[in-house]
């Protein structure tokens, strides 16, 4: 599903790159924000005292990152495997889902972006130029935007919110990508979209299984509460 440099037209590239641009510098000021802690210090000056507010980060804030740090490393893992499919791009698992569950959809984004980031300029995975088309598919879709599929799924079932969230991360980010190729003119989107879909449908039931195995894993090591 990474979209390699020359795959899409320039102004299609160009857009959604300064849109996933913004939407991170939004994520990352509510991942700061939600460990930041201001606190008040008196000045005296004669016979007057002045509060003073100075922002800093929580007592908690390492464990905090140190959790993120984890939970993209293991992303990272989940997306090495992954099959070309020669009418498109590649299949591969996501991680989408299991980042925001964890982390929380702010989180999610900031995770996935950054290891789409590291990915595309350290291991040639997903061009630089297609950077913000893979940031919008795979973070802000499939992770962003299926958070709140999970969100409003698991209200009546947590393992029924998890897989729809799962299945709609995949599909949908693959059906993403498509829509922008065809656009760009790169590929059929008719041609496409049997190989795409089809693969990708059987990654998203590989995606809910491990996705539940290791929200498990993480839950039973206490590795969503640090």
């Amino acid at each position: 599903m990474h979209i390699p440099d020359g795959f899409l037209n320039n102004g299609l590239a160009g857009g959604l790159l300064a849109g996933a641009v913004a939407m991170l510098s939004y994520c990352f000021s509510k991942v700061l924000s939600a460990v930041t802690v201001v606190s008040k210090k008196l000045a005296g000056n004669n016979n007057a005292t002045l509060s003073q507010s100075f922002p800093g980060l929580s007592s908690n804030a390492g464990g905090y990152f140190r959790k993120l740090a984890l939970i993209a490393i293991w992303v990272f893992a989940c997306q090495m495997f992954n099959i070309t499919v020669a009418s498109a791009t590649s299949v591969h698992l996501l991680g989408g889902v299991f980042a925001a569950v964890l982390a929380g959809p702010f989180a999610g984004f900031v995770i996935m972006s950054s290891v789409l980031t590291v990915q595309s300029l350290f291991f040639a995975d997903g061009g630089f130029l297609a950077l913000g088309a893979n940031i919008v598919n795979m973070a802000f879709v499939g992770s962003f935007l299926a958070y709140y599929v999970y969100k409003a799924v698991a209200k009546k079932n947590y393992y029924l919110g998890v897989s729809a969230a799962c299945f709609f991360s995949v599909l949908t980010a693959a059906a993403f990508c498509l829509i922008e190729l065809g656009f760009s003119a790169t590929v059929s989107f008719n041609e496409a979209f049997k190989d795409m879909m089809s693969l990708h449908f059987l990654f998203a039931v590989v995606e809910t299984i491990l996705t539940v195995i290791m929200l498990k894993l993480f839950k039973s090591l206490g590795a969503d509460n640090e």
